[in-house]
């Protein structure tokens, strides 16, 4: 079984709702995804999802909650995603500039998401509103 590992990176605003990154996704033209991908050999889910965050969107990010890790399965097999909050602390100067990533306020960031990620999109929110 595979595993991938990302983030969900929010920000705060003073005055208004959190606002949650969000990146063009390469595999499905149209729509977006959070930053995620393989976990190396030898690497942690928590560094494997910084490196992602860094190659695919150019945010440097510190790893904080982790979310519940869910199943689902790719072309191939069944993956194993685990997620985890994480906020900014500094921005890449080379990232994967072929792709879009937009701040976008958290109530309607599940609209935005595939399927797949929409279960996870709600408990973040949730968690970042307690």
């Amino acid at each position: 079984m595979s595993q991938k590992a990302g983030v969900v990176v929010h920000r705060f605003i003073e005055g208004a709702e959190p606002e949650i990154l969000l990146i063009s996704s390469r595999k499905h033209a149209g729509s977006w995804v959070f930053p995620v991908g393989t976990v190396e050999e030898g690497e942690s889910l928590q560094t494997a999802a910084e490196r992602e965050c860094a190659e695919e969107s150019g945010y440097c990010v510190a790893v904080g909650e982790k979310l519940s890790p869910f199943e689902a399965s790719d072309a191939k097999r069944p993956v194993v995603f685990t997620f985890f909050l994480a906020t900014v602390v500094g921005e890449t100067m080379s990232w994967e500039t072929d792709r879009q990533r937009h701040w976008i306020p958290a109530s309607s960031v599940a609209q935005m998401l595939p399927p797949v990620f929409r279960p996870l999109a709600d408990e973040a929110i949730r968690r970042l509103r307690r």
